[in-house]
């Protein structure tokens, strides 16, 4: 059972930059913090992230030149130099990439769940680790997105979505769709 005053500091959604006073002067309570850790990225949300990143059996350097395999697997950055494991240029099978999207996927969940300081419903929490599955946990936890979020304006997140849409420097149709179909999930009700 949450006490008032943790009541009050989640439903304000005050957590934000600022949160580590917060925290200081109230440590979330152990419901709190098992609430917050049990959020897990749904079937769907892991099928949504495949979707975007699309199969790739080879390795392939990504939009932003780094080398990939998979559903979007980081194999090192800097492009593609034959310098790979040789399982990996022997290429993955489609359930191989499956499970490596799962494993990778949780540095995204950790992120969102360590990050998030406001109630979220499991579309949104599938949005945001999507999100910072793509873009990075370091990247995800620097944003404006999670600082508007933490605030409690849930309604700026898929607008600040939408400001990342550069890889290399330049503007990319593909991470556009995808920043939609994010703000589309995020916005979605709870079932």
């Amino acid at each position: 059972m949450l006490s008032r005053v943790e009541k009050i500091v989640l439903a304000a959604g005050v957590f934000g930059t600022g949160a580590w006073l917060l925290r200081a002067l109230w440590p979330e309570s152990k419901a709190v913090a098992a609430a917050r850790s049990a959020r897990e990225l749904s079937a769907e949300g892991l099928a949504f992230i495949a979707q975007h990143e699309g199969f790739r059996p080879a390795l392939y350097s990504d939009a932003a030149g780094h080398c990939t395999i998979g559903y979007g697997h980081l194999v090192h950055r800097g492009r593609c130099d034959g310098s790979e494991p040789a399982e990996l240029r022997a290429g993955l099978s489609e359930e191989a990439a499956r499970q490596l999207l799962a494993e990778d996927a949780q540095i995204a969940v950790a992120a969102v769940r360590d990050a998030v300081m406001v109630p979220l419903t499991q579309p949104q929490f599938d949005a945001l680790v999507s999100f910072a599955f793509n873009v990075g946990a370091g990247a995800f936890r620097r944003s404006t997105l999670l600082d508007k979020l933490n605030s409690g304006d849930y309604a700026a997140v898929p607008t600040e979505l939408l400001r990342w849409v550069y890889a290399g420097g330049q503007k990319l149709q593909g991470l556009v769709n995808r920043r939609i179909d994010e703000g589309r999930l995020f916005a979605r009700p709870a079932p």
